[in-house]
């Protein structure tokens, strides 16, 4: 969803999961030995992850704690670095951090009385390359406990004039969603594609394997931390580790993120543009470091950099998460919720939910220079020289799968726009009618565009820019398929707004691939008129192999979309790891949820007259499930030859640091040696 968990996960699950229940999962992922070498390392533990690459000054935390509760609280013994004594500076900087206010949440100190040892020595960093092999021995009830992690740290040094980096994400992603958006906007001509998307344009590919650190499914939190710290977490954690303090899920031992860093380093604009509500996982990853991603009001402080006491994030035990945060430059998404204080200004937005701490975050975001826009017109008559936050509408039809804190499907724009239609009704015919205020809502590559000029503007130095169409995981979640495609379509649209700035800015490095994979695949078409029509039993609705013909999309107007959901031969996309539902293949007027409360039975209110189709797998699960397939990426701008073949996602964020530092050829990756001089100019 920017997420394992669908919108209807977020709403109707959140709400009946307690405090108790998240500091159960959170610590038994602590106890679990995810990184374990031996018996040692299932009674003591180092983060960050063992065999992490970090970069030469890139900030981490350090910490050492041990698993399970002893007779005695333990203590430390020694901490070594390739062989040398490093105990004495460990202990000092605990020490030091201890003085703050709020020193025992500093430093992640267990309760008193748990016989736990835990210590992390904040924003620490590694100066030279090369590779480190840290040691930290225990005292455990009077035996010498140690664990052991090695990291290489990667050379860095900026050279060359790149100095602009964007990154498309689509949420979910896999290959068969990409072939499924070509199919739809291009066809099918003498057996061969009418037509390739901007993204299968690019010139170079690859393939990225997305595993997490507890599971081979993944999530969209730790996937997209992969990319930007380039650090393996767990599910539902960004740029940040589980320890054994559940109790407290902002203390966590974290790592700085690239935007982060070149922000720190040489000033570069931060920007997210998104279809999710704006503290969802996948922008999240950009700049905020939370072990759990449900920390929305947390994460929106720290987009501006914003810590105070009486706020979900205090400053009292947080001064290091604050010399962390860098503040973004352009913030535009919906999720208005996580910014405004009370029920009328959520009222604004046709929400009923806003900040649990009451305080109002849009304000501290005026007080700090930024522009506040609400709609499509006052973002595209905002200043480009002043910081942006855009607060948008959601989807706030009545059961509409994706909730008032999501920007509606981009069909549904369409429709308001009266560009598109379902069997050949427009806004007002739909059932429910699609609102005219979805008129009012900017698509993704709009945002995109704005994105651009404002940190064109603000940062000449450089920037980094994430763009996500979040929807196409979103709606593949609640099983529709045929809105899923156009979210593939909307963040083309996009990566065309980016080659076309590329074009003429060549010092820019451009990237588009997914967190994960969605279990949905291209599996034949079906008649829409024969179902419209009843001439046809749903059980012999699709067609595949030889039967399967061609789809007949039409974009009659240009615009990259078809005018048509539901043409008279469509795409029908098959799904797997689903919950129980029914369906008459054909294009829904509202994006119902699928199942009831344990996906065993279909919601009686979506397609009552549909095809069953049972769930296939475990039950409980009421949407469709993420997917372990490796996921397409795409690539273009200098060195983008650094992305062929298959890679891991946290190589993702080592081939983007060495191309800003210099390095072009893959003979170089390893090395880290530069390629370019450092005034190097590229064509």
């Amino acid at each position: 969803m920017s997420s394992l968990c669908s919108i209807q996960f977020v709403q109707k699950r959140w709400k009946v999961v307690s405090t108790f229940a998240i500091i159960a999962m959170t610590w038994l992922a602590t106890i679990l030995p995810v990184q374990a070498q031996g018996a040692d390392e299932e009674l003591v533990r180092i983060w960050p992850t063992n065999n992490t690459t970090i970069l030469v000054g890139q900030r981490f935390d350090l910490r050492v704690e041990s698993l399970i509760p002893a007779q005695s609280t333990p203590k430390l013994e020694s901490i070594t670095i390739n062989g040398n004594n490093f105990t004495g500076t460990f202990r000092q900087r605990i020490n030091e951090q201890l003085q703050l206010p709020g020193g025992s949440i500093e430093i992640g100190q267990p309760p008193e009385g748990s016989n736990l040892f835990g210590q992390t020595l904040r924003n620490w960093s590694l100066p030279t390359p090369g590779r480190y092999e840290i040691v930290a021995t225990l005292n455990i009830d009077g035996r010498q406990v140690s664990a052991r992690n090695t990291y290489r740290v990667q050379p860095f040094q900026k050279r060359g004039q790149l100095n602009k980096v964007i990154f498309f994400v689509g949420d979910g992603m896999g290959t068969p969603l990409r072939t499924g958006a070509r199919i739809m906007k291009y066809g099918v001509k003498d057996g061969q594609p009418g037509g390739y998307l901007q993204m299968e344009q690019m010139p170079v590919t690859g393939l990225v394997a997305t595993h997490s650190l507890d599971s081979i499914i993944p999530d969209s939190a730790n996937t997209a931390a992969a990319w930007v710290s380039g650090a393996k977490t767990i599910n539902n954690a960004l740029n940040a580790f589980p320890d054994n303090t559940p109790e407290n899920p902002l203390d966590n031992p974290r790592i700085e993120t690239l935007p982060q860093y070149m922000k720190r380093r040489y000033n570069w604009g931060i920007g997210l543009a998104t279809t999710a509500f704006l503290t969802d996982a996948t922008p999240a990853a950009f700049a905020a470091n939370q072990r759990l991603r449900f920390s929305y009001e947390q994460i929106a402080q720290q987009y501006f950099d914003f810590v105070r006491d009486g706020w979900a994030l205090p400053e009292t035990g947080y001064r290091s998460l604050k010399e962390l945060s860098q503040p973004v430059d352009v913030i535009l998404g919906p999720g208005a919720r996580h910014f405004v204080p009370n029920e009328e200004r959520a009222a604004e937005f046709r929400d009923t939910v806003f900040r649990r701490d009451n305080q109002d975050l849009v304000a501290v975001a005026q007080q700090q220079g930024y522009t506040i826009v609400t709609d499509v017109n006052s973002m595209n008559q905002a200043p480009n020289d002043r910081k942006i936050l855009g607060l948008f509408l959601g989807d706030f039809r009545e059961g509409a799968a994706l909730g008032p804190q999501n920007i509606p499907s981009v069909l549904d724009l369409l429709i308001a726009r009266g560009r598109a239609t379902i069997d050949g009704r427009g806004a007002s015919q739909l059932n429910p009618p699609v609102p005219p205020e979805f008129a009012t809502i900017p698509k993704l590559e709009e945002m995109t565009r704005k994105a651009i000029a404002v940190l064109e503007a603000v940062s000449p130095q450089g920037w980094m820019l994430q763009v996500e169409s979040s929807q196409s995981d979103k709606l593949a979640h609640p099983l529709d398929p045929d809105r899923t495609l156009y979210e593939v379509l909307t963040l083309d649209k996009s990566v065309e707004v980016a080659r076309q700035f590329v074009a003429q800015n060549p010092n820019a490095l451009v990237i588009v691939t997914a967190d994960h994979a969605q279990g949905q695949t291209v599996g034949g078409t079906v008649d829409s008129r024969a179902i419209r029509e009843n001439r046809i039993d749903l059980n012999d609705a699709m067609q595949s192999f030889g039967d399967a013909g061609f789809t007949t999309y039409q974009d009659t107007d240009g615009d990259g979309y078809p005018n048509e959901a539901n043409p008279d031969t469509k795409l029908a996309i098959g799904i797997s790891a689903r919950p129980t539902f029914r369906t008459d293949f054909l294009t829904d007027d509202l994006n119902l949820p699928p199942s009831g409360e344990d996906g065993t039975e279909p919601n009686p209110e979506r397609d009552p007259n549909g095809l069953l189709l049972t769930n296939d797998l475990e039950r409980g699960t009421t949407v469709a499930n993420h997917t372990g397939d490796d996921v397409p990426i795409a690539v273009q701008g200098p060195g983008a030859g650094l992305f062929t073949g298959v890679m891991d996602n946290i190589e993702v964020f080592q081939r983007m640091a060495a191309i800003i530092s210099g390095v072009r050829n893959r003979q170089d990756l390893a090395t880290g040696r530069p390629s370019i001089t450092a005034t190097e100019t590229e064509s």
